[in-house]
């Protein structure tokens, strides 16, 4: 049964069943002032029938404004990363609400969304991919507003946005490895920067590291959580996907280094005594003194270390992972392997960051192949 009638005072109300919401608890919609019952079933057998139809439009005036602020707590809160609900919560507070928040919700349509796209290209510094991921939010969004029977279909839908700006992968060469392994070794960051190299984990996945994340006598490391700060608080938190948290094989060079930090670890905690830090006491990515070294701090540490030694070509800390990946692929590791060592959610992924270099790699073999054949 899709809808009641029923009857207050002396008029007849309709009841509608309209569907279920994210929480599993079904969702009504009235519908009020008909004089008759007679009326009233007629009206119910319209709307049921609109229902059934996809044709059905929850009455209400609401504003964009007024739905986002519902989808962001009701939908959003209990499911994001507290990193991606700050970004969407940002995006909604300074963008969407005060460009489009006044507009009714049912009055919303593509025209006004590819204007708003056009006054952000040309009025703010955003760039195409940031306009972009405001696409993919307010479509999203208004996904659900179809799913709420708010709307009967997303504008959003045929809007062209912009493409977003492809981004040209940096890596290192093996020389530059090396070389980079010379320049970091006093400094504080050589650990997380010879972590990132040899197994491609990502900066907040190195500052969370635990000792007891390591087996050492198995040579693994099992990534649990990530680091990151979000609106002023570190938290710490799981991996945004499954395949994130992985098992991770070390080079014995690597277990080494590790052992070593360990032990340094330890005589510092003695040396400092009561002012040693114990907060953080456990996690691998700590100073002297016990304070912790955050991912951030390490990719500013990283950058002004290489402004220092311009023999080596300056990339960012997260494209030690993408020179991980082409040393990977200059190994012959196939890439089923690499995207688990790299924690990728699915293959194509990989396969979509570095197809460019295992086609380079195919041209160097096919020379390689030529000039054995004119041997």
């Amino acid at each position: 049964m899709r809808g009641h009638i029923r009857k207050r005072g002396e008029k007849y109300y309709i009841v509608l069943d309209i569907g279920v919401g994210d929480n599993g608890v079904r969702k009504q919609k009235w519908h009020s002032g008909y004089k008759t019952k007679k009326e009233a079933e007629k009206t119910m057998v319209q709307l049921i029938s609109d229902l059934e139809k996809g044709e059905y439009v929850n009455p209400s005036n609401i504003t964009l404004s007024q739905f986002l602020s519902e989808w962001l707590e009701d939908s959003k809160k209990p499911v994001l990363a507290p990193k991606t609900y700050a970004s969407y919560s940002d995006i909604i507070r300074l963008y969407l609400k005060p460009l489009l928040g006044h507009k009714e919700l049912s009055k919303l349509t593509p025209s006004i969304i590819q204007k708003y796209y056009s006054h952000l290209r040309d009025n703010s510094s955003l760039s195409n991919s940031s306009i972009n991921y405001h696409h993919r939010l307010l479509r999203q969004a208004l996904n659900h507003a179809v799913k709420w029977l708010y709307i009967t279909k997303n504008p959003c839908d045929v809007v062209d946005p912009p493409k977003r700006n492809k981004k040209e992968m940096q890596a290192w060469s093996i020389s530059n490895v090396q070389k980079a392994q010379e320049i970091f070794k006093d400094s504080p960051i050589y650990l997380h920067v010879m972590l990132a190299i040899f197994t491609g984990m990502r900066a907040g996945e190195i500052g969370a590291l635990k000792w007891t994340d390591f087996d050492f006598n198995n040579a693994v490391c099992t990534i649990r959580r990530t680091a990151q700060r979000v609106t002023g608080n570190l938290i710490f938190k799981e991996p945004k996907t499954e395949n994130s948290t992985r098992i991770v094989v070390l080079q014995q060079t690597l277990i080494e280094l590790l052992k070593r930090e360990k032990k340094k670890q330890v005589e510092n905690r003695l040396l400092f005594g009561s002012s040693y830090k114990m907060q953080f006491d456990g996690y691998i990515s700590v100073r002297a003194d016990g304070s912790f070294m955050e991912p951030d701090y390490v990719g500013k540490k990283f950058h002004k270390i290489l402004l220092k030694n311009p023999e080596l070509p300056m990339i960012r800390f997260h494209d030690l992972r993408h020179t991980n990946a082409s040393m990977m692929l200059a190994s012959g590791i196939d890439m089923k392997t690499m995207s688990e060592r790299l924690g990728h959610s699915q293959i194509s992924i990989t396969m979509d960051l570095y197809a460019h270099v295992s086609v380079e790699m195919q041209r160097k073999a096919v020379r390689k192949l030529e000039e054995f054949m004119q041997i």
